[in-house]
């Protein structure tokens, strides 16, 4: 099976070209800005040039572009977007216009501003990348997405108490890791962006079966994938992704999530992380502590072990600096041999799991 796996984050977007029928070392893989770093850089470019500016295309993690669009608005100019573009801000599109973006259904006639095409999933642009060393994507049987999805919640509701009420949802069902995994015809309607990257990726590369993922889930089973986090599977286990944006730890038993914490990785500093994820194992941080603290909150589906139990701390993402800092004694995993590859080493564990 080959399976193109590609983990966006707010950083930087991994890639992972796997073949079952070759060593995972061998593999091609590269570590490329995120479409998040990519577009702001684009726009703050064409903002520079002090004209009108309309943003089309599809959904991207684009909250990032909210500053510089606002100040280009308090600046006299127009901003105007197509829905799918603005909901790259907001999963409201009443929060954009109060924002004064102007959100239209089609180029207004006359326009005679900038435009700028959003687009998360460009897999024509990495095939010509590839193409040099004799990489063909169109042999490609999986395209394993994963993304942050916050989802649209009802009018009311906390887009963060939802995000995770989603989640317990799902691991009610089945706790297993994979179950937090979709094919295009399973992501829920109100994961906009979710859906937006499987359409994508079905109109670019139609040869690949789509497979969608929230980037800090792909994480927590791409540390799964180690070898010295799998040789210690029977027993309690506490991963976490410590990414740009946000935290996520999981209690982790013979292969199924029995306890799910998320926060907000600004909102935490060394001695913060170290209680959070102390108090957690132990069952006596309290979701509605994590949400107060501007977090999204807590759920346990089983007892929690208590730390004393917990066999290993499995810690990845770009800011695992921060448990540095703590005298917590962790293991960074490096599946594939490489840390990097976290994210598109959970998604080719998913896909495998589910499509073999």
């Amino acid at each position: 099976m080959k399976i193109l796996a590609i983990d966006i984050g707010l950083g930087t977007q991994d890639i992972l070209l796997f073949d079952t029928e070759r060593l995972p070392e061998n593999s091609p893989k590269l570590v490329l800005p995120s479409p998040a770093m990519l577009y702001r850089r684009r726009v703050k470019a064409l903002l520079s040039q002090g004209r009108d500016i309309l943003l089309e295309g599809s959904i991207i993690g684009g909250a990032g572009l909210i500053s510089p669009l606002t100040g280009h608005i308090q600046s006299g100019f127009s901003v105007l977007m197509t829905p799918a573009a603005a909901y790259s801000l907001r999963n409201d599109l009443a929060e954009v216009k109060e924002k004064g973006i102007e959100v239209v259904e089609e180029v207004p006639f006359g326009f005679t501003g900038l435009r700028l095409t959003l687009r998360e999933i460009d897999f024509l642009s990495l095939a010509s990348l590839l193409r040099p060393w004799d990489i063909d994507l169109h042999c490609t049987q999986v395209a394993a997405i994963a993304v942050q999805d916050h989802g649209v919640c009802p009018p009311g509701t906390s887009n963060r108490r939802y995000r995770l009420q989603k989640m317990k949802e799902r691991l009610q069902l089945d706790p297993h890791p994979a179950s937090l995994s979709f094919l295009s015809p399973e992501i829920p309607t109100f994961n906009l962006r979710m859906r937006a990257a499987a359409e994508e990726s079905s109109r670019q590369l139609p040869e690949a079966t789509p497979l969608l993922m929230d980037t800090s889930l792909a994480a927590i089973a791409g540390c799964l994938a180690d070898p010295v986090v799998a040789a210690q599977a029977d027993h309690p286990l506490l991963c976490v992704n410590l990414g740009n944006g946000h935290t996520l730890a999981a209690i982790v038993q013979r292969g199924e999530i029995v306890a799910l914490f998320e926060h907000h990785t600004r909102a935490l500093d060394p001695a913060r992380l170290h209680d959070g994820l102390v108090r957690f194992a132990e069952g006596s941080l309290q979701d509605e502590e994590i949400f107060a603290a501007g977090g999204h909150g807590l759920f346990y589906l089983q007892d929690p072990p208590g730390f004393s139990q917990i066999r290993l701390l499995a810690v990845t993402g770009p800011r695992r600096d921060l448990i540095r800092e703590t005298d917590l004694e962790c293991y960074f995993p490096a599946p594939f041999g490489d840390m990097m590859m976290t994210g598109p080493a959970g998604l080719i564990r998913v896909a495998r799991e589910r499509l073999a």
